[in-house]
């Protein structure tokens, strides 16, 4: 991956993507494309002229966005930077992707989201159920470690698709030239009133598909294709947000999760799970398309 399409905006959820965007695009020794997609004006000029300055206030609006998001940029990131017109901000960005053959999407966070957690907005939103290239997403608050990025944790569910995403995740990692890790996550949900199989029954369910998790990840190593073996680790916890603060992250560490079977081919598609890791990770993230 070696193209990184920014949605800029002029505030701090856009320049938290900008600076996302550069640190994936030096990892990966290639390029940004920093983008301000811009509402669509009218086709036929109105008497009083009024399309006119909304269209020329929207252009002004563009330079100065770019101009203040190309003095923010880091030295050394080769980027390009382009405004668009389009009917959405997230149809804008899928058609830019396409023209200047863009890997991936990188977009902010709303601000209603908790420090270096990921609430998505309506851009995101549209594009977490419709891209057909991978979308990265950076907390809220996201500041790049001096270091640059130093790893790429791929999450696995024990089914038959975790190879394959280990495998992208692997060649991710290489583009991106850090260490994999697989992790998969275990919830012991302990609520007031349990089902009537009772707490032991439940910590049974939740022990089995541990070893399942184990079993998968074992089965993946054995077939891993390079020598340097990604590391595996499980993150069990009573909740969601348990099961994933129980591993330990690093700053500027790069999530990867898979599209639900519930989505269409080799399109985004944020599944229940995904959803829940998504927001209670503390590190920018990664969501590739289905295959």
């Amino acid at each position: 991956m070696k193209t990184w399409l920014v949605g800029y905006s002029a505030d701090k959820g856009g320049r938290e993507a900008l600076a996302l965007g550069a640190t994936l695009a030096q990892a990966a020794r290639g390029r940004l494309v920093v983008a301000a997609i811009l509402p669509q004006t009218w086709d036929h000029p109105s008497p009083a002229m009024v399309d006119g300055e909304y269209a020329a206030f929207l252009q002004q609006h563009a330079r100065r966005s770019l101009a203040n998001a190309r003095a923010a940029l880091p030295a050394g990131v080769p980027a390009e930077f382009l405004s668009r017109h389009a009917e959405s901000a997230a149809t804008g960005l899928q058609a830019l992707a396409q023209e200047t053959g863009a890997d991936a999407i990188v977009l902010g966070s709303s601000r209603k989201a908790a420090p270096l957690r990921f609430q998505q907005g309506t851009v995101a939103d549209e594009l977490l159920r419709s891209a057909s290239l991978p979308v990265a997403l950076a907390p809220k608050g996201y500041v790049p470690a001096p270091a640059g990025l130093r790893r790429v944790t791929c999450a696995i569910a024990p089914d038959e698709g975790a190879a394959d995403l280990a495998r992208r995740a692997g060649r991710i990692a290489t583009d991106l030239q850090v260490p994999l890790r697989l992790a998969s996550f275990v919830m012991r949900d302990r609520q007031m009133y349990p089902t009537g199989a009772g707490y032991d029954v439940e910590n049974l369910v939740a022990n089995h598909f541990r070893a399942q998790a184990q079993a998968v990840h074992q089965r993946i190593l054995a077939d891993w294709p390079d020598p340097s073996r990604p590391q595996s680790v499980l993150g069990d916890g009573r909740r969601w947000k348990d099961a994933v603060a129980a591993l330990e992250w690093l700053q500027d560490e790069l999530l990867v999760l898979g599209s639900s079977r519930m989505g269409g081919l080799m399109r985004v598609f944020v599944g229940s799970n995904a959803g829940k890791i998504l927001r209670h990770a503390p590190v920018p993230r990664l969501i590739l398309p289905r295959l």
